[in-house]
């Protein structure tokens, strides 16, 4: 049987409409790129608890001093006096910023006492009976005292140390002498006696605390710091230390306890960025750390989308019209601020289809969905000409309805692994210690190659430093 020219343009003409009315082809949806909003980063703070030992500068101070005192004064009229003192070494409690010192003291005088003096033949001479006594001197044991001081530190802008030690409370004569010559207690004026050079002790304890330097250490730990970390696959974190500040003291013994704080602003990149070396500025008010907040753009491959996705949407049937809609497959992908979900179906008509949706996260359940996902544009165009069934809003409902993903396996891991990147040895015996708390999800971006999404975290950062 020969067809003639007219009848083969009909025969071709009606083929080309039946497979147009069966298949479904339009084109996929063009990538719109849109910038994606920079980070910017919260002020975050660190604590780093750090331990001192004052001891050996109260020793340097004792040894700059000496540990027996004596005078001998022998007026004519008056008292007349020899004394001998002796101390221990500095016991040392603390608690805050003071420091308590304390040492007993050995004692021992002779005394006499002239009620009146006259000069005869050029020489002075007591003219009423010279009362006489001693205690703690010869056969008889030293007499003991207890000594107190009180050093209050702080630390000065320039990372010093500054004390003020005073004798606090009072000497307390724990076997007193008992001896009065004129109305004068003996072991009162002892103790007025031995004020200055007690006092004296105590200035060279301030001077020996002044030494002390902090500055060093905080700078190697400014250093450590800032100096940039390699997260596994996560990218790479630069702390920014911003400022510097010390809390209040804490003794413990001879033993100084405070924390460094440092206000940081830490971001996470994906390309390395190491910031320029910033000097350790000067101390700044301290104020008590409240924790890190950090945000961290983390990446969802489409691939894995896509196939939780297909679990839930693949076989999925809808009947609409007479027709029939089959879900055979799906893949997942972005384009400017909108998520493309390709379907290839089958039924009463066969093809792919294109859906265009803006991703939404509901924080409370976890969960990313597409409630405005709907047909875009040119796949309208396609359905209009081959199968305007499809336009039956069951299909999207169903698709949109399935096409849903829980994020609570994500955070959960990202967040046991941000914290174990985080917890880390930083060099020169410094370790950080992190605990994350929460990870919440701000923003989702999609891209034409992953899925950011854009998290805050927020816990504790605790840094030991062994100096």
């Amino acid at each position: 049987m020969k067809f003639k020219i007219p009848q083969l343009l009909a025969v071709c003409t009606i083929s080309l409409v039946f497979y147009s009315c069966a298949v479904v082809k339009p084109p996929a949806p063009t990538d719109a790129g849109v910038d994606i909003p920079k980070i910017v980063q919260p002020v975050s703070n660190v604590e780093v608890p750090v331990t001192a030992e004052l001891k050996s500068y109260f020793v340097q101070a004792e040894n700059s001093v000496p540990n027996k005192y004596s005078d001998n004064q022998q007026p004519c009229e008056g008292l007349r006096y020899n004394y001998v003192f002796t101390r221990t070494p500095f016991a040392i409690t603390g608690s805050n910023n003071v420091v308590n010192l304390k040492f007993t003291g050995s004692y021992g005088f002779t005394v006499s006492y002239c009620a009146k003096c006259t000069t005869f033949l050029g020489a002075q001479q007591c003219i009423v009976p010279v009362v006489s006594a001693q205690c703690g001197m010869g056969a008889e044991p030293p007499r003991r005292m207890e000594i107190f001081y009180q050093s209050t530190i702080n630390v000065t802008p320039d990372y010093h140390l500054r004390s003020k030690t005073i004798l606090y409370p009072a000497p307390n004569p724990i076997d007193r002498c008992n001896v009065l010559m004129g109305n004068i207690d003996i072991t009162d004026r002892l103790i007025q006696y031995i004020s200055g050079p007690l006092n004296d002790l105590g200035k060279q304890v301030d001077a020996r605390i002044a030494t002390y330097n902090v500055r060093p250490m905080v700078d190697q730990l400014w250093k450590n710091i800032a100096t940039e970390i390699k997260l596994s696959d996560i990218g790479y974190l630069n702390i920014n230390p911003q400022s510097v500040r010390l809390s209040n003291f804490s003794l413990n013994g001879s033993q100084l306890n405070f924390s460094v704080g440092l206000s940081a602003k830490p971001v996470v990149t994906v390309m390395s960025n190491p910031s320029p070396p910033k000097p350790l500025p000067n101390l700044s008010a301290y104020t008590p750390a409240n924790g890190f907040n950090i945000y961290l753009d983390l990446l969802e491959n489409y691939d894995h989308l896509t196939t939780i996705v297909n679990q839930q949407v693949v076989g999925q049937q809808m009947d609409a019209e007479g027709k029939h809609f089959v879900v055979a497959a799906t893949k997942v992908y972005g384009i400017g601020k909108k998520i493309v979900m390709q379907v290839d179906f089958t039924g009463s008509n066969t093809g792919t289809v294109y859906l265009v949706g803006t991703p939404t996260y509901n924080a409370a359940t976890h969960e990313l969905s597409f409630p405005d996902l709907t047909f875009d544009l040119q796949t309208r165009a396609w359905i209009l000409k081959a199968a305007k069934w499809m336009f039956n809003a069951r299909i999207t409902e169903m698709i949109r309805e399935k096409a849903v993903y829980n994020f609570s396996s994500f955070i959960t891991q990202n967040k046991a692994k941000l914290q174990g990147e985080l917890s880390r040895d930083l060099g020169n015996n410094i370790h950080s210690d992190v605990t994350i708390k929460d990870m919440d999800i701000q923003a989702i971006y999609p891209t034409s190659e992953k899925l950011i999404i854009r998290t805050l975290s927020d816990g504790q950062i605790k840094i030991k430093a062994v100096m």
